[in-house]
């Protein structure tokens, strides 16, 4: 961002920065000004370089929320306090560095668009952490004068990361000797940098390319034809760029004698921080990687360098298992992982009622032993009174009580073929995502809402053991409304548990109440009252003509750690999404299942995904349902 104004002081240098606004980023995503949290950076305003925390170059003073914008004042270490503070100043003095970059901790954030929950986000609520000095790579005239300073290449690596063109001779390549800084080696009749121009060249299309599919798959109206052909495009230069740079690479073998060339991998400049990834898609990411790893034959790691190169937490979430040695806390990938997971449950809702059900109730989370204990209290009288004064206070007794639930394992499996992992990232991860997201919404919401009994496989639905209390009431109208929804809340009235009530019912009867006249005969909002009572939720796997009412305070919901991802390519599966059977059964005459599919012999993979989970009522008669709605 552009420096307001610049000073001169006697010791450093000082400049005013717009630190945060509230447009939009280059992400998508809004950070709201007076939402800003300042009283921890407060007490250690150090200012960094590129978000490195070994280079801090001063401290931010004066930090404020003033017209809608975040501001502060940067106060740079004094001259001469090293080399590399010393050419900063000078790159600020010359105008090349001029943007700035803000560290900070969500708290509090919604979807800007809630349709599209995977676009850009606004931020509400959040912890400023840092605030960097950061470059501008894309600025050709910024890099051509910060050459021209003579700068070292370790400031000029630093400022504009793979821009800058420069190679670490200050580092060994292992098994050699570190090349003589003096004078930079050169190399005669190397094609190198045309290599190297060809390839950033093919990248930036690429990325433009990736932006218009993200563009064409965001419209409600997608255009098919169009998208085929663009991801036929993208298949085509990710192949060139692979090519490219495998050829740069060796290549780049013979390019200096004595000395092995560094291969040219994009880095990300440091000024610019990661773009942040919505937690599903981390666990998306993780599928896609150890699906192409699987099929491709190609280690994990060459896999995350195509297809997410330096993109730290989806390496993290991938390889989930493997020490991390480069993150800074014990519980990184755990509380990655456990991010992802509240992502994905997040990502269900409106597909799914599991989420909403969770969120009004008791969620809870399985220990390590896949148990979940559910706190009660035994019923009795209120545990107090009125009393005279000086007179004793009634004191009862609490009887706690403890339930247990244990974990059941819900999976899907997608089947795609060696094709798919062979598409664009982009085009598989939604292929990917849409249908997880959509397996596991059918199968969670069948079975909350069925009225089968518990066993050690599946939790029992929510109308296991309980009778419907009547039949809808006839006429079809707003009559038929009221008085069902009279029926259906009767019984909680009765049990002083009138609060917290959530009706499920099929989108059918949800249309109907949108587009039904009132007692006026005029659409309005007669409903209003009656669902200022209520929350109500709609799933495609409710029953039509049926109305389920839930207390949500006595559902208790729990989950386990994220989401594992097994890849097959050898697996023979039954092919059947109601009553999936063994393969084969002795008996008389033995059993075979059918229709089955052969991974192996259909060239085929399949994403398995398992999660722990399972729901209990707490308290017995906090369920209510009708059948036979007549609107």
């Amino acid at each position: 961002m552009e420096p307001i104004f610049k000073v001169l002081a006697s010791k450093g240098e000082g400049m005013d920065f717009i630190l945060s606004d509230g447009t939009v980023d280059r992400y998508g995503d809004i950070v709201e000004p007076s939402g800003w949290d300042l009283t921890n950076f407060k007490n250690n305003p150090i200012a960094l370089f590129g978000h490195s925390s070994s280079f801090p170059i001063g401290s931010w003073e004066n930090v404020r929320v003033e017209g809608g914008k975040l501001i502060g004042r940067l106060k740079l270490a004094a001259r001469g306090t090293s080399a590399r503070i010393d050419e900063l100043i000078g790159l600020l003095e010359q105008g090349i560095l001029r943007a700035v970059s803000v560290g900070f901790a969500p708290v509090e954030w919604e979807a800007i668009d809630p349709k599209d929950p995977w676009g850009g986000s606004r931020y509400t609520k959040q912890q400023l952490l840092e605030c960097s000095l950061v470059s501008i790579p894309a600025n050709p005239s910024a890099l051509a004068k910060a050459k021209a300073l003579g700068l070292s290449d370790e400031i000029m690596s630093l400022a504009f990361g793979e821009q800058a063109d420069v190679r670490r001779r200050d580092v060994s390549t292992p098994g050699k000797h570190a090349v003589s800084t003096s004078k930079p080696p050169k190399s005669k009749g190397s094609n190198m940098s045309t290599l190297a121009k060809r390839i950033e060249d093919a990248e930036n299309e690429l990325v433009a390319k990736r932006d218009k599919l993200v563009e064409l798959t965001s419209s409600d109206d997608i255009d098919n034809d169009a998208v085929e052909s663009l991801n036929g495009e993208i298949e085509t230069l990710e192949r060139t760029v692979t090519n490219l740079k495998a050829s740069e690479a060796k290549i780049g073998v013979n390019a200096v004698k004595g000395a092995v060339a560094a291969p040219n991998v994009a880095r990300r400049p440091l000024g610019f921080p990661q773009k942040e990834i919505a937690p599903l898609d981390l666990l998306v990411r993780k599928a896609v990687v150890r699906g192409i790893s699987h099929f491709g034959e190609k280690d994990m790691d060459k896999v995350l360098e195509e297809r997410y190169p330096g993109h730290e937490a989806t390496a993290a979430i991938a390889k989930a298992a493997a020490p991390l040695g480069t993150t800074t806390g014990s519980h990184f990938v755990d509380d990655l992982q456990q991010t992802s997971y509240q992502g994905f449950i997040d990502a269900l809702d409106g597909k799914s009622i599991f989420p909403g059900l969770r969120a009004r109730g008791m969620g809870m989370n399985f220990d390590q032993a896949g148990t979940a204990y559910i706190p009660g209290v035994s019923a009795g009288g209120a545990n107090g009174s009125f009393f005279a004064e000086g007179s004793p206070m009634r004191v009862g007794r609490i009887t706690t009580t403890s339930t247990t639930m244990t974990n059941r394992k819900m999976g899907v499996i997608i089947p795609f073929s060696r094709e798919a992992a062979k598409r664009s990232t982009p085009n598989l991860e939604q292929l990917v995502r849409r249908r997880i997201i959509a397996d596991t919404a059918a199968i969670l919401d069948s079975h909350l809402l069925d009225a089968v009994a518990g066993d050690s496989v599946r939790p029992a639905g929510l109308l296991y053991g309980v009778a419907a209390t009547a039949s809808g009431y006839g006429g079809g109208d707003y009559e038929a409304v009221i008085n069902d929804f009279k029926t259906l809340l009767a019984p909680f009235i009765a049990a002083n548990a009138a609060d917290g009530i959530t009706v499920i019912m099929n989108p059918t009867q949800g249309l109907s109440l949108d587009l039904m006249v009132g007692p006026d005969g005029k659409l309005g909002d007669w409903f209003g009252k009656i669902g200022a009572r209520v929350s109500l939720m709609e799933s495609t796997h409710a029953t039509a003509a049926r109305l389920v009412a839930v207390r949500t305070e006595d559902l208790a919901t729990a989950l386990g750690d994220a989401p594992d991802f097994e890849i097959s390519t050898q697996a023979t599966i039954h092919m059947e999404d109601s009553t999936p059977l063994p393969i084969s059964a002795a008996g008389s005459p033995n059993t075979v299942a059918a229709p089955v599919r052969s991974f192996f012999q259909t060239d085929s993979m399949g994403v398995r995904m398992v999660m722990d989970t399972n729901w209990k009522m707490v308290r017995d008669g906090m369920v209510s349902w009708i059948d036979g709605t007549t609107w």
